[in-house]
């Protein structure tokens, strides 16, 4: 019995991919929006814990103030601070932020403002 291979190209990337490891698949813009405004992230990031309710308007409470935001298609964005951008991949309620393809911290969606 003779097997034969089949080269596929398509299925060898795919393959590739997978076997990367650690790859994100980060949320679009729209994913990022219809889970986070209105809604507040509660979890771990930059070695702490950190809660952060992102507002309808367009700005951000969590416990150092506050500031704006923008959800793009490069992630989550803090124009007019060192922050830069988070992408961010949402599954259900759990969310986990990605900075320059590093896990950069995960946690939970809470509906609403839960910092009230």
């Amino acid at each position: 019995m003779a097997i034969r291979l089949i080269h596929l190209p398509a299925l060898t990337a795919v393959f590739a991919l997978g076997a990367a490891g650690g790859a994100m698949a980060a949320s679009t813009a729209d994913e990022l929006r219809e889970a986070l405004v209105g809604n507040t992230f509660n979890g771990n990031m930059g070695g702490g814990g950190y809660a952060s309710y992102f507002a309808e308007d367009g700005t951000y409470q969590d416990a150092s103030g506050g500031g704006a935001y923008e959800i793009t298609e490069d992630g989550v964005c803090y124009p007019g601070t060192d922050l830069g951008c988070y992408q961010a991949e949402v599954d259900g309620n759990k969310l986990e932020w990605f900075q320059d393809g590093e896990s950069a911290g995960s946690g939970t969606i809470k509906q609403g403002n839960a910092l009230e």
